[in-house]
């Protein structure tokens, strides 16, 4: 089986790394993998450098225009066409609405298959996402809800779903090891990731914290992740509560140390859903074992279950600060949570039984014609 994966952006960033670790478990269960994203004339392709350094064979030369550019549209045509006639890849895996349209119509001319992961609660809008839904021969919403929302908006999309949860590598993503000289009094840490941008609820979130660590002085917040605005939404109102360095800022964290940076943490907080709307920081703090404090914006709801975390029944600073006294005061209710999470991380998120059972499947219908739908599972 060989597929192209396509991916319309030349940042890195959390789609970019859900395609990545889907296109790595496609080709370690066996098929032929090409991961193709933007050629940008004047911009570094980061994404290009982080998929070959993760052993996937990369293709430039495709602008993949993040948003719908008619020229450049026309050039990439005619090129993914060549190549499909040259290489006959059987499917065609997208990621973004760019990518995905450009494949949808290059499969109007040639005999291959579109494929669309999602990764968000709203499927696309208008006329396009309804000729996407028409053209694409199989859609992997994350969730169910994400599923029945694509469908009601789309209903040619309906037959051709599969669920299918946001891969997280849990040979990565581990839980640290169980330290046993931790006494009572040592610190108990929060951690954030996330980009500090106005929209994330900063100021609430160290607002929540600083009325907690009043009461509780064994708490820290550590806050992963850069942004334009980093003074302005956090570090000054950080200044602010006179905590010092009860609030630590960590910046940008390599991305060999992130997995253990994450699994030091006792609890994560996540509000606000960025460009992945699938939560990668929340996932992956899940497989670490982790619990989880977050709001019920978007996909957040389906992917914290009820016993690895807290969904805040508001969105009120007084209940995100009750939330981390909580589980701060209480050590078994976070080590249980903890089990629990990387737990439903083993039955949920795992990347290799994801794409194998993909791949597996599509294996069945490879051939002449369209084929049976694969039926969700």
């Amino acid at each position: 089986m060989k597929i192209f994966h396509l991916f319309a952006n030349h940042k890195f960033t959390g789609p970019a790394d859900l395609a990545m670790v889907m296109a790595s478990g496609q080709q370690h269960a066996g098929a032929d993998v090409c991961f193709i994203s933007s050629t940008h004339p004047k911009v570094e392709n980061t994404v290009e450098q982080m998929a070959a350094s993760r052993g996937l064979k990369t293709r430039t030369g495709l602008r993949l225009g993040k948003h719908l550019q008619p020229v450049s549209l026309y050039s990439d045509v005619n090129r993914l066409g060549r190549w499909i006639d040259e290489e006959k890849p059987d499917f065609l895996h997208c990621h973004l609405d760019g990518d995905h349209l450009l494949a949808c119509i290059c499969a109007t001319r040639a005999p291959v298959r579109v494929i669309r992961s999602s990764y968000q609660l709203d499927p696309p809008t208008g006329w396009r996402g309804s000729w996407l839904a028409r053209h694409t021969y199989l859609w992997l919403p994350p969730t169910v809800e994400a599923e029945r929302c694509l469908i009601a908006r789309h209903p040619a999309a309906g037959g051709k779903t599969r669920v299918t949860a946001p891969a997280v590598d849990l040979e990565r993503f581990q839980p640290a090891a169980v330290d046993a000289k931790r006494g009572l009094d040592a610190p108990i840490v929060i951690g954030v990731v996330a980009r500090m941008q106005r929209h994330r609820r900063f100021p609430d979130l160290i607002e929540a914290f600083a009325t907690a660590a009043a009461r509780e002085p064994r708490l820290r917040l550590e806050i992963l992740g850069r942004g334009t605005h980093q003074d302005e939404v956090a570090r000054a109102p950080a200044a602010r509560t006179g905590l010092g360095d009860r609030i630590r800022f960590g910046g940008y964290v390599d991305p060999e140390s992130y997995p253990q940076h994450l699994s030091s943490f006792d609890m994560l907080v996540f509000l606000v859903p960025g460009s992945d709307g699938t939560c990668r920081a929340a996932r992956e703090a899940l497989s670490c074992g982790v619990p989880v404090i977050a709001s019920r914006r978007g996909l957040l709801p389906e992917l914290i279950p009820a016993n690895s975390g807290i969904l805040l029944q508001n969105e009120a600073t007084e209940t995100l600060s009750e939330a981390m006294l909580g589980l701060a005061r209480d050590p078994h209710r976070r080590q249980q949570m903890a089990r629990n999470a990387r737990e439903h991380a083993i039955e949920t998120f795992d990347a290799g039984v994801l794409a194998t059972t993909l791949v597996s499947e599509l294996t069945d219908v490879i051939g002449p014609g369209d084929g049976p739908i694969l039926q969700n599972r």
